[in-house]
């Protein structure tokens, strides 16, 4: 008796003073900093109570007390009794209307004491005080396990029916797990490619790009999948931070390597101001913002830098980012957990649509080097067999075989191996430089015996197991032999050195053929010429450089390739 009675007091002095209280529709609540008797905290008195923003309620790890007004919206005749839905940083226990609503966990004075609630929990309101119009909800909390002061501890305080409160969290779901799972097929399909399909940089970054943002979705997602114990949300938090800071990190540095921006310098400056603002922002999702806003920024100055540059696939990229920054403007500091997983879902579609076009004109340009270089090779080789070259090679043989029986085994030797190197490099993209260097020897064997004199090719600052394409020097000696004629010992040199000025290394390689009597100009759009071209397109396609031209040493020629 004596306890009804008290609670209908408190319940009667909580409805006068409910006029009072802020509403939770208005964004308010009033908190208590102290561990107050139950039957004060739910008297109505106003002393040592202050009215903050719900979003900001943060009072360390209590126990303290928090209370608000909450409209119970009108319903239907023989609609389900509403239910009141709740997400807060800490364990809990809850009056409505003065009466026991039910707990989350154990609040306690210590962190021993306290029993961890859920980040996320759900209460039928008794029938008898769900009636439309405003009502008192009164709450108990401590927060011992959370590791950090967050901004706010308070995230949601809604009362509908049950159904639709779980209906509308799980359909805002659904988006978000369809992004997810197109990006992770996105992501595989490009680490597959560059595992099976040689794929470049960008394809590597636009593959674990999209595993990164799909792993972002899933952090997001996460607390609708598993309704965690509050403790472990700092932890959720810190794995979205670091995904968000992956995501801005590599999207401007995917953009990058797709359009071969030539400033490797304002892709760091651009990223390394944006993660330094970080340190001036307060929470968690203020950090997120401005990362994925620096990212978005730097990455449209690389877009629209190669549109101005003509590159190919740019229009399609700025139209992506164009897409993902309107979405950003409309909501910067909720991006990440909101409109990240649409707009970057479409971006990377449009990342990766432009990618595979590249993909699919370098791989025309290649098919079309290749071609070309398997029918200039059959001319070269043509070359080597006609008529006028076997006619004076037999005949010298010939003359060998009875005056000088051993230069003829010599010859015969030395055309064999010419030819048994030619043989083997013939049908490969690239081979080490070692191999292409004995090719090259072995036809200057063949030539020292042809010419009756010796020649040599030195070498210096090569590094003999870097991929060139085959026949590569051999068409450069074939060439100087075509415009010179050689009567006494002569040295070939080659020159490398590693560039590694640029966006990319580079190989240099500098040959130099010496001159000879009947000098003849070379280089132009001979055969040999057309074939180094295409080969080199072949091997290194867009990305190599050639040279030539005479000197006062001999005739040089200049070749430039990725290292």
């Amino acid at each position: 008796m004596t306890s009804s009675a008290l609670i209908a007091g408190c319940l009667a002095l909580s409805l006068a003073a409910s006029a009072a209280l802020p509403s939770a529709q208005e964004g308010q609540v009033q908190v208590h900093p102290e561990d107050l008797p139950v039957e004060v905290a739910l008297s109505g008195d106003a002393r040592g109570w202050r009215t903050v923003d719900r979003h900001h309620v943060s009072e360390g790890t209590g126990p303290f007390w928090l209370r608000t007004q909450v409209e119970v919206p009108p319903r239907e005749a023989g609609a389900p009794t509403p239910a009141l839905a709740l997400s807060m940083l800490g364990s809990w226990e809850a009056w409505w209307d003065g009466r026991p609503l039910g707990r989350n966990g154990q609040v306690g004075r210590t962190s021993a004491e306290e029993v961890p609630g859920r980040i996320d929990a759900q209460l039928p309101l008794p029938p008898e005080l769900s009636a439309p119009g405003p009502h008192v909800l009164t709450m108990r909390v401590s927060a011992h396990r959370l590791g950090f002061q967050p901004v706010g501890t308070l995230h949601r305080l809604q009362v509908g029916e049950a159904v639709s409160l779980a209906q509308s969290r799980m359909f805002g779901l659904m988006p978000a797990l369809c992004t997810l799972g197109a990006l992770v097929l996105m992501g595989l399909y490009h680490l597959v490619r560059v595992r099976f399909a040689r794929g470049g940089l960008a394809t590597l970054l636009l593959g674990v790009l999209c595993l990164i943002a799909a792993a972002l979705v899933l952090l997001e997602s996460w607390r609708g999948l598993a309704n965690y114990l509050y403790p472990l949300h700092p932890v959720r938090l810190r794995l979205l931070a670091a995904a968000v800071l992956a995501v801005a990190a590599l999207l401007p540095a995917t953009v990058h390597a797709a359009f071969g921006e030539p400033r490797r310098w304002l892709r760091w400056m651009g990223l390394g101001l944006g993660l330094l603002s970080l340190t001036f922002v307060p929470g968690f999702d203020n950090k997120q913002g401005v990362a994925l806003g620096a990212s978005l920024v730097v990455s449209m100055i690389l877009v629209v830098r190669a549109r101005k540059r003509g590159e190919p696939g740019a229009l399609g990229a700025l139209a992506g980012l164009g897409v993902a920054g309107t979405l950003y403007l409309l909501e910067p500091w909720g991006f990440s957990d909101r409109g990240f997983f649409l707009a970057f879902g479409g971006l990377l579609l449009c990342l990766t649509v432009v990618h595979a076009q590249q993909q699919r004109r370098q791989q025309e340009r290649l098919e079309s080097a290749t071609r070309s270089a398997e029918r200039l090779q059959l001319e070269l080789l043509k070359r080597s067999l006609q008529p006028h070259f076997l006619m004076n090679t037999l005949g010298a043989l010939s003359e060998w075989v009875e005056t000088q029986p051993a230069q003829a085994v010599r010859f015969i030797e030395a055309l064999g191996t010419a030819y048994r190197h030619l043989l083997a490099v013939s049908g490969e993209r690239t081979i080490p430089l070692a191999r292409e260097l004995e090719l090259c020897r072995a036809h200057l064997d063949v030539m020292g015996c042809r010419q009756g004199t010796a020649f040599q090719l030195e070498t210096e600052g090569v590094d003999l197991a870097a991929p060139v394409p085959p026949a590569l020097l051999h068409t450069l000696l074939e060439n100087a032999f075509s415009h010179n004629r050689y009567v006494s010992p002569h040295t070939f040199r080659l020159q490398g050195s590693l560039i590694t000025e640029g966006a990319q290394p580079r190989r240099r390689y500098v040959f130099l053929a010496p001159l000879g009597t009947g000098t003849r100009q070379g280089g132009g759009e001979g055969t040999g010429s057309r074939y180094l071209r295409a080969r080199l397109e072949e091997a290194f396609p867009g990305a190599w450089g050639l040279q030539d031209g005479p000197t006062e040493s001999g005739w040089m020629t200049r070749v430039e390739v990725p290292a």
